[in-house]
């Protein structure tokens, strides 16, 4: 399935989700939608740990690190603080080495993907009673299932000797994102909010090798940042 095929899926459950009993028609309360930046760092065990990145460099090795991920999310009104959302992040980040084998030195660069989207449910821990006054800050907490895209773009460039090679490789996987956070008012109805999230999922990787096999990747990680949000509904 593509991305854009699952997340106009997810878009269509978001809206019978908010559909009202007795009425001939939907009705959707938009809440919000907001962008933000976020540090994502996952855990990539076996491209840091065990695949052939471990040999380059004069076998120093070379690994994934933590990266910012632009996000983007828009959230509907359920029942009283409790709501669903759909959030889409893009992180992207690329290693690259020297490498010597019998004798032929290569220059190898591993790029790599992901594109986590989710579909939220968020519980807002809101006063119950009425002061007229603006709480300083409104925590959240939440859980979410998510689909995860992975592209990776592999080249080698040999030198002084035939092999060079560019290729690509694409999947996806099924996960979990379980997150806390608060949020602030700035001004009118613009929003900050602070997001901390444990992403729980994996992939499976080809490694090319001679008989086929497949190694498993973890997503595990953490991932913190801000988001600005544009509220449209209490």
């Amino acid at each position: 399935m593509k991305t854009t095929n699952f997340c106009q899926a997810l878009v269509g459950l978001l809206v019978s989700l908010c559909l009202l009993p007795g009425q001939g028609k939907a009705q959707i309360t938009l809440k919000s939608v907001g962008v933000g930046l976020s540090y994502y760092k996952p855990t990539l065990d076996y491209w840091n740990q065990r695949s052939m990145l471990s040999l380059y460099n004069n076998d120093q090795g070379a690994s994934f690190s933590g990266k910012a991920m632009p996000t983007a999310a828009l959230e509907v009104g359920l029942w009283r603080g409790l709501s669903a959302g759909l959030r889409v992040g893009y992180w992207k980040n690329s290693v690259s080495g020297a490498l010597r084998i019998g004798g032929i030195e290569r220059t190898e660069t591993l790029s790599l993907a992901i594109i986590p989207v989710s579909l939220d449910l968020t519980y807002r821990f809101e006063p119950t009673t009425g002061t007229g006054k603006t709480p300083l800050l409104t925590p959240y907490a939440g859980v979410g299932l998510s689909r995860y895209f992975i592209k990776n773009d592999f080249s080698r460039q040999v030198v002084n000797n035939p092999g060079s090679v560019s290729e690509s490789q694409t999947g996806n996987s099924y996960g979990l994102q379980v997150f806390v956070g608060a949020e602030r008012k700035l001004v009118g109805k613009l929003s900050v909010g602070l997001d901390v999230r444990y992403h729980l999922g994996s992939y499976n990787q080809a490694t090319g090798e001679t008989p086929a096999s497949t190694e498993k990747v973890s997503l595990n990680g953490l991932e913190a940042g801000l988001a600005l949000r544009l509220k449209l509904a209490p």
